[in-house]
């Protein structure tokens, strides 16, 4: 089955909005970015979340569909949660990555 999201999950869902949006755009040289509050960082996580939604939404239809009888491919069923899972495994070892370099920029002396 496909995990669901715990409070833990969407406390750090939302600090993660609260530090993107506290930190400034990078300026200088180069090309502006697309949307002026929005960084490349905070694209690249919402990116994410939004493929692990996706896989994980699949994965629930095709064991749903496999469950009802309107599907008898076990393997493409298995290949789609297989998927969701290690998605949402990546997006949680990403956030624990993100914490984990907060808290060591927090630690640091000025």
């Amino acid at each position: 089955m496909v995990k669901q999201i715990s409070a833990s999950d969407l406390e750090y869902l939302r600090m993660k909005q609260n530090l993107i949006h506290s930190v400034p755009a990078q300026s200088g040289g180069g090309t502006p970015p697309v949307n002026p509050g929005k960084t490349e960082f905070q694209d690249l996580v919402e990116k994410g979340i939004k493929e692990v939604n996706t896989a994980s939404r699949e994965a629930e239809k095709a064991s749903m569909d496999l469950a009802s009888g309107r599907s008898s491919n076990i393997h493409e069923t298995m290949l789609s949660v297989t998927k969701a899972e290690l998605g949402f495994d990546m997006l949680v070892q990403m956030r624990n990555k993100v914490i984990e370099a907060y808290q060591e920029v927090m630690r640091m002396q000025v």
